[in-house]
């Protein structure tokens, strides 16, 4: 699903797709998303995003995501 969203910025190692990945099935699952939905893919596009412009910690991606809307 990340590649789809691949925009520049900071390389995605799989390390790093694997955390990602990760807290967004964290994130789907304390929402109630479908992991295919349409909000799981708006939180994973995000995700990219925040890591890609400098957001890498784990936990701070974590309060990005429980801040969403």
């Amino acid at each position: 699903m990340f590649q789809a969203f691949y925009g520049g910025g900071q390389p995605l190692y799989p390390e790093d797709v694997t955390m990602l990945q990760t807290l967004l099935k964290e994130h789907c699952e304390e929402r109630g998303y479908e992991e295919a939905g349409a909000e799981a893919q708006e939180a994973a596009r995000e995700l990219v995003h925040w890591f890609q412009n400098g957001v890498t910690e784990q936990s701070q991606l974590r309060v990005l995501l429980q801040s969403r809307t």
